[in-house]
């Protein structure tokens, strides 16, 4: 079980990594090829396909509002057996915003995950990736996104 630990390590570094690149194909090689997005709005099945689709529109967005950093702040790893792990899961991410006259300010949120990962001959693939807020709704409290802005569903991707 070790190298399982080992695995989970290397994978949420990746996929921090991805997060903060944005590379689409990169971030769609660590999920299932259909997998289960759930947030406070409900549950769906989601072809990577689509996922595919839905990451450059994030990192659209999320560059439209500032340069964005996401780190990986905290995981809590429960093995439920040989083969699969939930991933308990708190993402910090860094907006830096320029505001009028070259101002800038600085705004942190933090957001929480869970996923259900499955340890397969091809690694580790998010099966169920839970969102525990829904991004839009955390970036117009804190003042990130205008409240007018497009209230459509995002990737189920926190950071990336």
């Amino acid at each position: 079980m070790n190298n399982f630990d080992e695995e989970v390590e290397i994978f949420l570094n990746q996929f921090e990594v991805n997060a903060n690149v944005g590379d689409a194909e990169e971030a769609v090689k660590q999920f299932a090829d259909v997998f289960v997005a759930a947030d406070p709005g409900g549950a769906r099945a989601v072809p990577s396909s689509m996922l595919m689709m839905a990451i450059p529109q994030r990192k659209k967005l999320f560059e439209s509002v500032g340069r964005s950093v996401t780190k990986l702040a905290s995981v809590e790893q429960i093995a439920l057996d040989d083969r699969y792990v939930l991933l308990r899961t708190e993402w910090l991410v860094k907006f830096d915003r320029e505001l009028e006259q070259g101002v800038g300010r600085c705004e942190e949120l933090s957001l929480r995950s869970t996923f259900l990962v499955h340890r397969s001959a091809d690694g580790l693939k998010i099966v169920l990736y839970l969102s525990h807020q829904d991004l839009m709704s955390v970036l117009r409290e804190k003042g990130v996104l205008p409240d007018e802005a497009s209230s459509g569903r995002l990737s189920p991707l926190v950071g990336g």
